[in-house]
C-alpha cells in the first residue's frame, strides 16, 4: 500500500518506521525545508521507548536529548521518500491513504537551552549529556546568567511533549485501521 506521512517530526518518523516495517511503501511530506528544524518540542526522555541505538548522536541521558538530532537519524535510518518544503494537499491523491502526525494543540511554549547549573525553574527540564539543559515554560522565559544559548518557541500538549510520547503516538498512528 502507498501511505503518505504528513509531519516528519518524531510522530511521524516512528509512524513511518513501523509502517515501512509492514512493508508499505511510505512517503513523507513536510512544508518545512528540513527535518529536525525548527526546534518546537521538548528533548525530554521518560524512558519509555529504547533510544540507546541513537544515544551517542542525540547527547542522551535519562531525562533528556537534543530532540532535532534524533529525527535527523531516525531519518536517516529510514529507507523511504522525504518530500520537503511540499504540502500534502499537492500530492495526496497519488497514495492509498493519509496518516496525518500533525498536532492540533494550542498550548504555546516558549524553549531555551542554557548550561547545566544555570537553569531556572520552568514546568520542563530536560539534562543533555553535553552538559547543556533544555528548559520549557508556557510563560515568560526568565533570564538566566549568560543568556541563552538558543531560544525557540512550540505549540503542544504537556502530556504530549516528550519524545516517547511523540513516538508512542506515532506507532499507534500506524496501527489504526487501513482504509
Amino acid at each position: 500500500m502507498k501511505i503518505l506521512v504528513i509531519g516528519a517530526g518524531l510522530t511521524g518518523l516512528s509512524c513511518a518506521r513501523e509502517l515501512h516495517s509492514q512493508g508499505h511503501k511510505i512517503t513523507i511530506v513536510e512544508s518545512r525545508a528540513e527535518i529536525g528544524h525548527p526546534q518546537d518540542k521538548p528533548g525530554l526522555v521518560t524512558g519509555e521507548n529504547d533510544l540507546s541505538e541513537y544515544a551517542s548522536q542525540i547527547y542522551l541521558t535519562n531525562t533528556g536529548c537534543r530532540r532535532a538530532w534524533l529525527a535527523k537519524s531516525m531519518a536517516q535510518r529510514l529507507p523511504i521518500t522525504y518530500l520537503l518544503r511540499t504540502q500534502a494537499s499537492t500530492i495526496i491523491k497519488n497514495f492509498n491513504r493519509t496518516i496525518d502526525t500533525t498536532s492540533s494543540s494550542t498550548t504555546v511554549w516558549e524553549g531555551g537551552v542554557t548550561l547545566t547549573g544555570r537553569e531556572p525553574s520552568t514546568e520542563i527540564i530536560a539534562h543533555r549529556s553535553d552538559g547543556t539543559v533544555e528548559c520549557w515554560t508556557t510563560g515568560p522565559l526568565p533570564e538566566v546568567e549568560g543568556g541563552w544559548l538558543e531560544r525557540f518557541t512550540g505549540t503542544f500538549d504537556e502530556k504530549n511533549a516528550s519524545v516517547d510520547a511523540s513516538i508512542s503516538r506515532g506507532i499507534e498512528l500506524a496501527s489504526e485501521p487501513k482504509t
